[in-house]
Protein backbone atom coordinates (compact mmCIF):
# COMPACT_ATOMS: atom_id res chain seq x y z
CA UNK A 1 0.00 0.00 0.00
CA UNK A 2 2.86 2.46 1.00
CA UNK A 3 4.83 1.83 -2.12
CA UNK A 4 1.30 2.13 -4.31
CA UNK A 5 1.39 5.84 -2.44
CA UNK A 6 5.14 6.07 -3.93
CA UNK A 7 4.11 5.24 -7.21
CA UNK A 8 0.69 6.91 -7.85
CA UNK A 9 1.99 10.69 -6.04
CA UNK A 10 5.77 10.16 -7.91
CA UNK A 11 7.26 13.49 -8.79
CA UNK A 12 11.13 13.93 -9.63
CA UNK A 13 13.24 15.33 -6.43
CA UNK A 14 13.20 19.18 -6.83
CA UNK A 15 16.62 20.73 -8.00
CA UNK A 16 15.70 23.90 -6.16
CA UNK A 17 13.25 24.36 -3.32
CA UNK A 18 12.28 28.13 -2.64
CA UNK A 19 12.73 28.92 1.14
CA UNK A 20 12.79 32.50 3.17
CA UNK A 21 16.35 32.26 4.41
CA UNK A 22 15.42 35.07 7.34
CA UNK A 23 13.47 32.38 8.51
CA UNK A 24 14.94 28.56 7.44
CA UNK A 25 18.83 27.77 7.10
CA UNK A 26 20.13 26.80 3.54
CA UNK A 27 21.34 23.79 5.47
CA UNK A 28 17.73 22.71 7.09
CA UNK A 29 16.05 22.48 3.18
CA UNK A 30 19.76 20.96 1.33
CA UNK A 31 18.40 17.38 2.53
CA UNK A 32 15.06 18.28 0.16
CA UNK A 33 17.29 18.65 -2.96
CA UNK A 34 20.10 15.91 -2.26
CA UNK A 35 18.45 13.04 -0.61
CA UNK A 36 16.00 10.19 -1.75
CA UNK A 37 12.88 10.73 -0.70
CA UNK A 38 12.55 7.48 0.71
CA UNK A 39 15.81 8.57 2.71
CA UNK A 40 14.19 11.73 3.94
CA UNK A 41 13.92 11.10 8.17
CA UNK A 42 11.21 11.70 10.36
CA UNK A 43 13.31 15.07 11.33
CA UNK A 44 13.94 16.35 7.75
CA UNK A 45 10.25 16.45 6.93
CA UNK A 46 9.02 18.11 10.36
CA UNK A 47 11.30 20.68 9.25
CA UNK A 48 8.91 20.88 6.26
CA UNK A 49 6.24 20.98 9.09
CA UNK A 50 7.56 23.73 11.16
CA UNK A 51 8.12 26.28 9.04
CA UNK A 52 5.79 24.98 6.21
CA UNK A 53 4.86 28.47 5.41
CA UNK A 54 8.30 29.40 4.57
CA UNK A 55 9.53 26.69 2.65
CA UNK A 56 8.40 25.01 -0.91
CA UNK A 57 4.72 25.35 -2.55
CA UNK A 58 1.91 23.12 -3.44
CA UNK A 59 3.81 21.37 -5.44
CA UNK A 60 6.37 20.29 -2.97
CA UNK A 61 4.40 19.20 -0.50
CA UNK A 62 3.11 17.07 -3.12
CA UNK A 63 6.51 15.79 -3.20
CA UNK A 64 6.90 15.12 0.17
CA UNK A 65 3.63 13.33 0.95
CA UNK A 66 4.62 9.77 0.17
CA UNK A 67 7.17 9.98 2.40
CA UNK A 68 5.27 11.63 5.19
CA UNK A 69 1.78 9.13 4.72
CA UNK A 70 4.85 6.34 5.26
CA UNK A 71 6.40 8.01 8.03
CA UNK A 72 2.82 8.36 9.40
CA UNK A 73 2.24 4.32 9.25
CA UNK A 74 5.94 3.15 10.46
CA UNK A 75 5.15 5.53 13.89
CA UNK A 76 7.67 8.02 13.03
CA UNK A 77 5.76 11.10 12.44
CA UNK A 78 2.51 12.08 14.50
CA UNK A 79 -0.88 12.06 12.26
CA UNK A 80 -1.67 15.54 12.54
CA UNK A 81 -4.14 17.82 11.11
CA UNK A 82 -1.29 19.19 8.70
CA UNK A 83 -0.28 16.32 7.26
CA UNK A 84 -3.70 15.29 6.91
CA UNK A 85 -4.78 18.53 5.01
CA UNK A 86 -2.05 17.75 2.74
CA UNK A 87 -3.02 14.37 1.66
CA UNK A 88 -6.85 15.62 1.55
CA UNK A 89 -6.53 18.07 -0.68
CA UNK A 90 -4.53 15.34 -2.95
CA UNK A 91 -8.01 13.45 -1.99
CA UNK A 92 -9.69 16.47 -2.98
CA UNK A 93 -8.33 17.27 -6.56
CA UNK A 94 -6.94 13.98 -7.42
CA UNK A 95 -7.77 11.69 -10.14
CA UNK A 96 -9.38 8.33 -9.45
CA UNK A 97 -5.96 6.31 -8.74
CA UNK A 98 -4.68 9.17 -6.22
CA UNK A 99 -7.74 9.42 -5.04
CA UNK A 100 -8.03 5.29 -4.55
CA UNK A 101 -4.63 5.48 -2.94
CA UNK A 102 -5.01 7.59 -0.62
CA UNK A 103 -8.27 6.03 0.54
CA UNK A 104 -6.36 2.19 0.53
CA UNK A 105 -3.92 3.91 2.71
CA UNK A 106 -6.45 4.83 5.40
CA UNK A 107 -7.78 1.54 5.19
CA UNK A 108 -4.75 0.16 5.87
CA UNK A 109 -3.15 2.49 8.58
CA UNK A 110 -5.57 2.90 11.55
CA UNK A 111 -3.81 5.98 13.06
CA UNK A 112 -3.89 7.92 10.56
CA UNK A 113 -7.59 6.68 9.77
CA UNK A 114 -8.68 7.64 13.16
CA UNK A 115 -6.67 11.38 12.95
CA UNK A 116 -8.65 11.50 10.00
CA UNK A 117 -12.19 10.83 11.58
CA UNK A 118 -11.28 13.06 14.32
CA UNK A 119 -10.77 15.72 11.14
CA UNK A 120 -13.86 14.95 9.21
CA UNK A 121 -16.08 15.39 12.32
CA UNK A 122 -14.13 18.66 13.70
CA UNK A 123 -14.39 22.46 12.44
CA UNK A 124 -11.75 22.23 9.93
CA UNK A 125 -13.52 19.29 7.73
CA UNK A 126 -10.83 18.65 4.99
CA UNK A 127 -13.28 17.86 1.82
CA UNK A 128 -16.79 16.81 0.74
CA UNK A 129 -15.14 13.22 -1.16
CA UNK A 130 -13.27 12.35 1.90
CA UNK A 131 -16.07 13.19 3.75
CA UNK A 132 -18.14 10.97 1.94
CA UNK A 133 -15.93 8.14 1.60
CA UNK A 134 -16.21 8.21 5.20
CA UNK A 135 -19.42 8.15 5.68
CA UNK A 136 -19.56 4.88 3.35
CA UNK A 137 -17.04 2.85 5.31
Amino acid sequence: MIQRIYEVFETPRPRVVDFCDHCVKPEDVAPFTTVPLRDLTAEQVETYWLRSGTIGDENFARYLLPRVLDLIAAGELDADFYWLRIANTAHQNGDSRERQAIEAYYDATPRAFAALVEECTGQNAPGERLAEWLRER
